[in-house]
């Protein structure tokens, strides 16, 4: 394996980045040559390095990034934290053991007239859709 290869792996196992095949995603990340954010094309400069970008509560890989929008995305998760990393407000990750592996899936969770409506989706996109069909049964008051 080269150099590059090994050391690049080593330093996102290390920064908690989790994957079933690490070459696969080296091998995706490196064949990006473009920002997946800003478009800017991929040099060596400083600005424009390419970032794997991961959900730090899961250590799922998210997107390839340059440095600029790496800092930027960073600012821009922190505005929800009042809500959560999902934007949504009863949508969390949540994290399982099955059986010897961790399944992650999203967890909508909301009290209505005082009773606790759980629900888990595997996908985040029906777990929004869910959460805008309870707010249009029962608003906020």
């Amino acid at each position: 394996m080269p150099r590059h290869k090994t050391y690049t792996i080593y330093n996102w196992k290390k920064r908690g980045v989790k994957s079933d095949n690490y070459d696969n995603l080296y091998n995706h990340h490196m064949s990006i040559n473009n920002c997946q954010l800003c478009n800017i094309l991929f040099d060596n400069t400083s600005k424009n390095l390419r970032c794997l970008d991961h959900d730090h509560d899961t250590g799922l890989y998210r997107l390839t990034i340059c440095n600029s929008c790496n800092a930027n995305y960073k600012t821009e998760i922190n505005r929800f934290k009042s809500c959560n990393k999902s934007g949504h407000m009863w949508i969390t990750n949540h994290k399982q053991k099955y059986n010897a592996t961790y399944r992650f899936d999203w967890r909508y969770q909301r009290k209505i007239d005082g009773m606790r409506k759980i629900k888990c989706f595997n996908t985040l996109t029906k777990a929004i859709a869910f959460s805008f069909i309870q707010l249009l049964k029962k608003p906020l008051s």
